[in-house]
């Protein structure tokens, strides 16, 4: 595990030591890069709707995310108003945006270590409260799966989804010029009942399916489903 956006670095220092030697989010950073971000979207992708459960609360909280390069990171700093720290868990990852936002004082996380370190880690750091951004392959891997698999199993009230949907034909790999198409993100469970076989993304699935064709003016009866769900617990 690692802070620095070094992919596959490794040290002697101990787990204890590389927890405290973590920056965290900066609060001024985050404003900063919030108001660049929001610049840019409106400006490249100004079709942006977002709901679900945006504003943070105290406790510790893992929102899961797919990896859509530029899109994942002006996502995040759209919908949050709050520093959120972003983990990424994808080894190909090509850290282009990890490290400006590294360099930016957003202190983003690579998971480089073993499966058991990578659950530690994010362990830890939702004990200590931090609200983190767990971004997994667009197309999971094993390794992703089973680490969102261990985080649900144990905090499954504070695992939350970020479900975005347009992200790919907004910006498709590889293009450098974005399209103008609605980017719509959901933030929540659905309280949906995945079978046996399913993926431990499969919730994830289901939300990104079920913003996919929303209309410019339309609001998503997921939504409303979740807000109703929310007033009963």
């Amino acid at each position: 595990m690692t802070a620095s956006p070094a992919p596959g670095q490794k040290t002697d220092l101990s787990r204890s030591d590389k927890l405290s030697m973590l920056p965290t989010p900066g609060g001024l950073a985050w404003k900063v890069c919030r108001a660049l971000a929001r610049f840019v979207g409106s400006v490249f992708f100004p079709y942006f709707r977002v709901w679900g459960e945006t504003e943070l609360t105290r406790d510790g909280r893992i929102f899961i995310t797919r990896n859509f390069g530029l899109l994942t990171w002006l996502t995040a700093l759209r919908v949050f108003k709050r520093p959120v720290r972003v983990v990424v868990a994808d080894s190909g990852d090509d850290f282009c945006w990890f490290n400006l936002a590294g360099k930016c004082g957003l202190a983003p996380i690579f998971l480089n270590g073993t499966p058991e370190e990578n659950f530690l880690l994010v362990e830890h750091l939702v004990e200590e409260g931090e609200k983190l951004l767990l971004v997994v392959p667009d197309f999971a891997d094993e390794l992703s799966e089973s680490l969102v698999s261990r985080l649900r199993a144990v905090r499954f009230l504070q695992v939350l989804f970020l479900a975005v949907a347009g992200a790919r034909e907004a910006l498709p790999a590889k293009a450098f010029v974005p399209r103008v198409v609605p980017i719509s993100a959901f933030c929540g469970m659905p309280h949906f009942q995945p079978g046996e076989d399913d993926s431990p993304l499969a919730e994830l699935d289901f939300l990104e399916q079920a913003l996919t064709d929303l209309e410019i003016d339309e609001l998503p009866s997921i939504f409303f489903n979740h807000q109703r769900n929310l007033n009963r617990t």
